[in-house]
């Protein structure tokens, strides 16, 4: 029988650009020091913002690379807690949240991936989540979901060779939803993920598909529907429109330039893997 999971197995995975010093990471643990917690800071920057760790359990990759995926790849690639958990910069981590991840595991003990809640500074929820511990997530769970929800287990990721594709996420072509990329990639290949109604982190509000106008949100879409659902894109851009529609986010006149767009955004997706 496997031993079981605890607090000091989790590492805090952190994407980070342009530091020189490691003091941004002291807002984020409010209840404890963050050099009593395993970190690894991955620093997108140049020669001149360069970060140096004094401290054992704070490790510190300067990467000269630009884009997020790129940052997590190069975290996950170098992890060494049996469990890791995605973080940004500007989170603020809940009490506890390392025995809660511990703990999540040792629930599902069989998922490569656990999606747990998160919420606003001022405690809102980011989106509707499920009451109850889920051991296996659907469609709409694997699209609705953010880095700062997922904790993984180390070895099965590594194993399954699953990285972030790095067409997707801030800095690259398709600047949005590098995650249900990556989740349904490990799914595609078998690997048991769930979910946990535990509240881990905290995070501002504004999230970036906040700052992206609808028709380059709908090109993006047609790139993240082609590469997820393939054969399936008609549907599933059809189920975006009607949410959408339903929750007041477009009208019946925006379809047409959406559903433009979103070919545009799956035209150029197919023309990169060519």
């Amino acid at each position: 029988m496997a031993e079981a999971f605890k607090q000091s197995d989790v590492e805090i995975l952190v994407a980070t650009m342009h530091r020189n010093t490691l003091d941004f990471l002291v807002p984020m643990f409010p209840y404890a020091p963050f050099y009593s917690y395993n970190i690894l800071v991955i620093n997108q920057t140049t020669a001149q913002n360069i970060i140096t760790s004094p401290y054992p359990s704070v490790r510190v990759i300067n990467s000269f690379e630009r884009g997020l995926g790129k940052s997590r790849n190069v975290a996950l690639q170098n992890a060494v807690g049996r469990l890791a958990m995605l973080a940004d910069d500007d989170v603020i981590f809940t009490e506890g949240f390392d025995t809660a991840i511990a703990n999540a595991f040792n629930i599902l003990p069989d998922a490569a991936l656990i999606k747990f809640k998160a919420e606003t500074f001022e405690g809102m929820p980011f989106q509707k989540y499920a009451s109850g511990i889920k051991k296996c997530l659907n469609a709409i769970d694997r699209l609705n979901i953010m880095s700062i929800e997922i904790a993984v287990n180390t070895a099965l990721i590594k194993k399954s060779g699953v990285l972030f594709d790095t067409r997707f996420g801030l800095g690259s072509i398709f600047p949005l939803s590098e995650e249900p990329v990556f989740v349904n990639d490990l799914h595609n290949k078998g690997y048991k993920m769930g979910y946990v109604p535990k509240v881990i982190e905290t995070h501002k509000p504004v999230m970036d598909s906040g700052n992206i106008n609808l028709s380059e949100l709908y090109r993006i879409k047609g790139a993240i529907f082609q590469r997820i659902f393939k054969s399936r894109y008609n549907l599933w851009l059809g189920i975006q429109l009607f949410f959408h529609i339903k929750h007041g986010v477009i009208k019946f006149g925006d379809i047409k330039n959406c559903i433009k767009t979103a070919a545009q955004g799956r035209k150029q997706y197919l023309e990169s893997i060519k």
